[in-house]
């Protein structure tokens, strides 16, 4: 009888020590979800739209997405379907907005943007109206634009397309690299009667 209330007490003894490191093990994994890891975002949004202004209190751009990521450390901002507005210098003008399925802001205002990246002006005068590519590297400081890509640009007039980009969103000016083909609408001049 004592070796049975023995192996009875063992057997108690472990289903409750079974259950108390059971018990330990959850609280473990509760605070461990809560502790930022090496590498991870110190922030993440849905649906976020955010405005830019320079020391001068005029906007510079315009961003919103579907998601964003923000990393503190390299000072970097990652946006899954952004929609951005380029603002002209000194000015609350809008003059560009560009979409893309991802972008990246780095901590030196560079934009990187891939996949299916248009860019249109949204001045109607605007003697270059459309750029349209995969990869679009935008300095937001100077509005310079850089691409390896194939790029097709619609104007007054013409449709460009061709592989590389360098320009210039402020300036209204792209020159294409290399495989240049260009096609120009007919213009019609009035003649004025004086």
């Amino acid at each position: 009888m004592n070796i049975r209330f023995t192996i009875i007490l063992l057997i108690i003894v472990a289903i409750l020590g079974g259950w108390y490191y059971s018990l330990k093990e959850k609280d473990n994994i509760g605070l461990d979800h809560l502790i930022k890891k090496e590498g991870q975002p110190e922030y993440v949004g849905s649906k976020i739209s955010t405005t830019v202004y320079d020391l001068k209190g005029n906007p510079q751009y315009f961003a919103q997405a579907s998601n964003i990521k923000r990393y503190e450390s390299t000072e970097r901002t990652e946006f899954s379907q952004p929609f951005i507005e380029l603002f002209a210098k000194d000015s609350t003008q809008k003059q560009w907005k560009v979409s893309a399925d991802y972008a990246e802001i780095t901590k030196e205002k560079i934009l990187n943007l891939k996949g299916n990246i248009k860019l249109d002006a949204l001045d109607p005068a605007s003697r270059l109206q459309q750029i349209t590519t995969d990869t679009l590297t935008v300095d937001l400081n100077t509005q310079n634009i850089f691409t390896e890509s194939a790029v097709k640009s619609i104007g007054s007039g013409f449709t460009t397309t061709g592989v590389g980009l360098k320009g210039n969103l402020k300036q209204q000016v792209a020159t294409l690299q290399k495989e240049v083909k260009s096609y120009i609408e007919p213009t019609i001049i009035k003649e004025t009667k004086e």
